[in-house]
């Protein structure tokens, strides 16, 4: 697990904000999202968490764990009270939110998971796995985008939710790796280490 720096106040234990995804690639839309959510909300850190095999949709491309993790790390260097943590990438089989939240509370007891999500997710939160227990362990902060009453679409279950106005990044990990197999520019949507990472590796290009 990662090291958390941030210090919390005397009342209050450290707000630890959960923001998993395939990562392939992380882009500019990854990071200028985590320093917003640090701006508007009373988030003390951010763990980037790469999945291993997302229940909820598959991994489109055959990049390696290893080079996903390395390139979410790169794409966090800098970044005040961000960090990267290989739970899932550890973990076999598919990697479910209820498991990696029993691993931060287990690991980081002084700490309170917020899972960072779209109103999308938010809306099918009740489908997912073991969910009662999901919301047990971890509050979750629903990325409010593109007016969508996000109170309309809670789903039936007993979770503490909060709302974060984010600015929409026309930006997607697929768009970026079509640009690059289709050779169109792309290293303006990604941060400049991970595009050194993609042309290191020849990542997407067939």
């Amino acid at each position: 697990m990662a090291h958390l720096s941030a210090k919390p106040d005397e009342d209050r234990p450290v707000r630890l904000g959960v923001f998993g995804g395939t990562f392939d690639p992380p882009h500019i839309g990854h990071v200028l999202l985590t320093k917003e959510l640090q701006a508007s909300t009373a988030l003390d850190e951010i763990l980037w968490i790469p999945a291993r095999v997302p229940p909820h949709k598959p991994v489109d491309g055959p990049t390696s764990p290893e080079l996903r993790l390395e390139m979410a790390c790169a794409a966090t260097k800098g970044l005040d009270h961000h960090d990267v943590s290989n739970v899932e990438l550890q973990r076999p089989g598919p990697s479910y939110t209820v498991d990696t939240l029993r691993t931060v509370r287990a690991e980081c007891p002084s700490t309170v998971p917020v899972l960072i999500m779209g109103s999308d997710q938010f809306a099918e939160l009740e489908d997912w796995h073991e969910a009662a227990e999901l919301v047990a362990l971890a509050e979750v902060c629903v990325l409010a985008r593109d007016g969508v009453d996000v109170g309309a679409v809670a789903p039936g279950l007993d979770v503490v939710w909060s709302t974060a106005d984010v600015s929409a990044v026309d930006v997607s990990s697929s768009d970026i790796r079509e640009r690059v197999r289709e050779g169109r520019p792309y290293k303006h949507l990604v941060p400049a280490a991970v595009a050194e990472i993609i042309e290191r590796e020849s990542l997407y290009i067939e």
